[in-house]
C-alpha cells in the first residue's frame, strides 16, 4: 500500500468522525440529519463544524439514524464503507509509522483527540495484540452501533497498515447477543464473543513487529509534534486508568509480579492514587486482573498440546488447581472441557458471563 495524497483537515480535532459520517450517510439517502441531531442533543449542522458530542449523544444519534435508515446493523455498515482517510491526520500518522505496534501506540495516544469521550487502548501480551475501545465515562460501555463502528474501523486500519497480513483471532463486544449477531459475526474473520468485559479485537502477537510498507519517517516526524501540541493544549491524559492498568499487567503476568505497588510505579503514581482512581471508575485491581486472565485463558486453551500447568504459569498462578477453579468460575466448565468445546467449535472466544469476584478488592494478592 502507498499512502494516497493526504486529505488534510483544517485542524486535528473539532469534529467527531462517526457523527460526520452519519450526517453524510443520511444526506446520501436524501434525509435531513438536522432533526435527528436536535433530538439526540447534538449541534445543528448549519455550519460545517459540529460540536464535539459525548458518547451518549453519539449513541443516540446513531440509533436514530439506524431506525430512520431501517438498518439494524448501521454501526457495522458505516464502519465498513467509509474512506479511512476521513480519519484525517491520524490516518497518516499511523500509516507513516515504522511498525504496526508503533501505529497502534499512536492510536492509543491520540484517538481521543477526535472525541475525548471515547478512549482507545493497545496492549500486548505473549499471546495476543489487543486493541480496545470504550467510553471515557466511568462505568459505561459503548452503545452497540458506536462500538461496532470503531471495531470494524480498527480491523480495517490494521489490515490496511499490514498490507493484508493481519487477521483477527478474536473479537469481543460488551453488548449482549442480539438478532443481528449473525451479521456481526460475518463482519469479522474471527469468532465474536458477546457480553464481554470490553469491546476489543485480538490479533496474533507477531502483528506488533510487522513493518509498514508505507513507513515515512520524515512525514511521521513532521506530524508527531502537531499531535503532541494538541494533547498538551487539551491538558489531556487517558481518562480511563483501568485500561492502562490492564495494559501494564499483561507483561508481568508470567513473572507473578502483578502487584498494586508495581503497577502504580509503572504508571507513575502512588498506590493510594491508583486505588482512588480505580474506585472512581468503579473498578478494582483484582477485578481487572481477573478480567485479563479470563481473556488470555481462552487464547491459551486453544493451543493444542499446551499443558494446563503451563497455562497456569502464563497467567501467573502458582498451582494448576487455581486455574481449574478459575475456569469453572469464568465459564462454568473445567479447562479440559473448554478445550474439547473449542476443538468442536462450540465455545465462545471470551467468557460469556464474566463477573468480578465477590471478594475483589484493590491490592488483592495473587494466588
Amino acid at each position: 500500500m502507498t499512502l494516497p495524497t493526504p486529505i488534510l483537515p483544517p485542524r486535528l480535532s473539532g469534529q467527531s468522525t462517526v457523527v460526520r459520517l452519519t450526517v453524510e450517510r443520511l444526506a446520501q439517502a436524501g434525509l435531513s440529519p438536522e432533526p435527528l441531531l436536535r433530538e439526540a442533543g447534538l449541534a445543528d449542522v448549519a455550519t460545517a463544524d459540529l460540536d464535539l458530542p459525548g458518547a451518549e449523544g453519539q449513541a443516540a444519534f446513531l440509533n436514530l439514524a439506524a431506525e430512520m435508515l431501517q438498518d439494524p446493523s448501521f454501526g457495522l455498515h458505516l464502519g465498513q464503507d467509509y474512506d479511512l482517510r476521513k480519519l484525517g491526520l491520524l490516518f497518516y500518522l499511523m500509516g507513516s509509522s515504522e511498525t504496526v505496534g508503533e501505529a497502534l501506540s499512536c492510536f492509543e495516544r491520540f484517538s481521543s483527540l477526535d472525541d475525548p469521550s471515547i478512549y482507545g487502548s493497545y496492549r500486548i501480551s505473549d499471546i495476543a495484540v489487543t486493541v480496545a475501545v470504550g467510553s471515557a465515562e466511568a462505568g459505561r460501555c459503548l452503545d452497540r452501533h458506536l462500538a461496532e463502528f470503531w471495531l470494524v474501523s480498527i480491523a480495517r486500519l490494521v489490515t490496511e497498515l499490514a498490507a493484508g497480513d493481519a487477521v483477527p483471532i478474536g473479537v469481543s463486544v460488551s453488548q449482549p447477543q442480539r438478532d443481528t449477531a449473525e451479521v456481526t459475526q460475518g463482519a469479522f474473520a474471527a469468532p465474536v464473543a458477546f457480553a464481554a468485559s470490553e469491546d476489543r479485537i485480538d490479533f496474533e502477537v507477531r502483528l506488533a513487529d510487522i513493518r509498514l510498507p508505507t513507513a515515512e519517517p520524515y512525514l511521521h516526524a513532521s506530524l508527531l509534534p502537531h499531535f503532541e501540541r494538541a494533547v498538551e493544549a487539551m491538558r489531556w491524559e487517558p481518562a480511563v486508568v483501568w485500561a492502562r492498568v490492564k495494559k501494564a499487567m499483561a507483561p508481568r503476568l508470567p513473572h507473578r509480579t502483578v502487584t498494586l505497588a508495581n503497577i502504580a510505579r509503572d504508571l507513575g503514581m502512588s498506590t493510594r492514587t491508583l486505588s482512588r482512581r480505580l474506585r472512581d471508575e468503579r473498578k478494582t485491581f483484582s477485578g481487572i486482573l481477573d478480567e485479563l486472565r479470563a481473556e488470555l485463558a481462552i487464547h491459551y486453551i486453544r493451543i493444542r498440546g499446551l499443558p494446563i500447568s503451563e497455562i497456569a504459569w502464563h497467567l501467573g498462578y502458582r498451582e494448576a488447581s487455581a486455574i481449574v477453579a478459575a475456569f469453572r468460575r469464568w465459564t462454568g466448565m473445567p479447562p479440559s472441557q473448554v478445550r474439547r468445546s473449542q476443538a468442536g467449535g462450540s465455545a465462545p472466544s471470551d467468557p460469556p458471563s464474566y463477573r468480578e469476584p465477590m471478594d475483589a478488592r484493590p491490592g488483592a494478592k495473587q494466588r
